[in-house]
């Protein structure tokens, strides 16, 4: 198939007043973080990853928790990064990148232990920048706890040029926060703040998030208390019982256009006057390995504007739809990075972006 390259030059809108600026997912993006994967490790298992991760990988967890990935699959995966920020850095946006770290490292606590950390791969993971405020989540994965390390120099400098910067509150990670045995609800419990910041989509004024078994109500709670009034954070319910991280399930590409999983969205009110489209079925072969997640991170992509969009190049179905839609495509080789558990989406923080808070979504609570 032949993409279009042929859609208007991004769209210049009013310059953000500050350095960390980003309110929706698909303003031009001037600014972003990449992440690295080198130096990560297999997550040293627990018991709440069984309702998310895929069977095929709670032993590999069990035996290898600590230990490096496999070299050659790394290297693939770290050239595709690379890959990444050299295609954002030519469409005009500036990309920063962590620290190199070391996972590999034996991480304890007064309550617990485990045989290292996990990657620097997923920065939407632990960060998210709402306004001019980038916040560090408090992840419930006991591995993660130290995610943000390799990420400080950069917030310490988007500090120190007048950003907001707010840690949430350091979770404990007791066994009180996790459910054992069979249980038909979430992995975790409500006995202190804990959240992923990829669960949550950022629509102007108005915040999307799902329950899952990273992100609990109380989490939630910590959020829109934190943010204010001049921001409102949504629930939605989505039909997904291995639910962990919004961005395979739905994925606003621009204004009243809305890509979603045929699988796991649930329709609602929220998105009342939206276009919405069914994200086509995935095209990862069966035998791909997949540590972490399901193919669906096909629609896992990175608006650069809103016409402009980075996708997986071997996705054609997914380009052929964005296409039609009006999208010019940006191809980029990234299946090696699949293999890790994440895509565009994931891998990247949009620190800035040019534009305002705007109010997107159908009124209401």
């Amino acid at each position: 198939m032949t993409v279009s390259s042929l859609a208007p030059a991004r769209q210049d809108r009013r310059a953000p007043a500050k350095v960390v600026s980003s309110y929706n997912e698909w303003d031009p993006l001037e600014e972003v973080i990449v992440g690295r994967l080198s130096g990560g490790v297999f997550p040293t298992w627990q018991e709440s990853m069984r309702a998310t991760m895929p069977p095929s990988s709670w032993r590999l967890f069990q035996e290898r928790g600590g230990q490096p990935f496999p070299q050659d699959l790394v290297d693939a995966a770290d050239e595709e990064l690379d890959g990444l920020a050299r295609t954002l850095a030519a469409e005009g946006v500036k990309v920063v990148r962590p620290e190199p770290a070391d996972h590999g490292a034996e991480l304890a606590t007064p309550h617990w232990v485990t045989s290292g950390g996990l990657y620097s791969a997923m920065p939407r993971d632990h960060l998210i920048v709402v306004g001019e405020t980038i916040i560090e989540s408090p992840m419930s994965w006991r591995c993660r706890q130290f995610d943000g390390d390799p990420f400080r120099p950069l917030l310490k400098s988007y500090f120190n040029q007048d950003a907001r910067w707010l840690q949430a509150p350091r979770p404990q990670l007791t066994e009180e926060l996790f459910r054992t045995g069979e249980h038909d609800g979430w992995a975790i419990t409500e006995f202190e703040p804990v959240f992923d910041a990829a669960d949550f989509m950022r629509f102007g004024r108005d915040l999307v998030v799902q329950r899952s078994h990273v992100t609990n109500a109380f989490g939630i709670r910590w959020v829109q208390r934190a943010l204010g009034s001049a921001f409102r954070v949504r629930t939605i319910e989505v039909n997904d019982p291995h639910a962990m991280h919004i961005d395979a399930t739905l994925l606003p590409l621009a204004p009243g256009k809305l890509l979603v999983n045929r699988e796991r969205y649930v329709p609602t009110d929220l998105f009342r006057g939206w276009e919405i489209r069914q994200a086509p079925r995935p095209t990862l072969p069966r035998d791909w390995p997949m540590y972490f997640c399901s193919p669906w991170v096909s629609m896992n992509m990175l608006s650069l504007d809103e016409r402009t969009v980075v996708v997986e190049r071997q996705e054609e179905p997914m380009m052929e739809l964005l296409t039609d839609w009006g999208f010019r495509c940006v191809p980029v080789d990234f299946r090696h990075v699949y293999t890790f558990g994440g895509s565009f989406h994931c891998v990247t923080v949009d620190v800035r972006r040019r534009g305002s808070i705007g109010q997107y979504l159908a009124p209401g609570r």
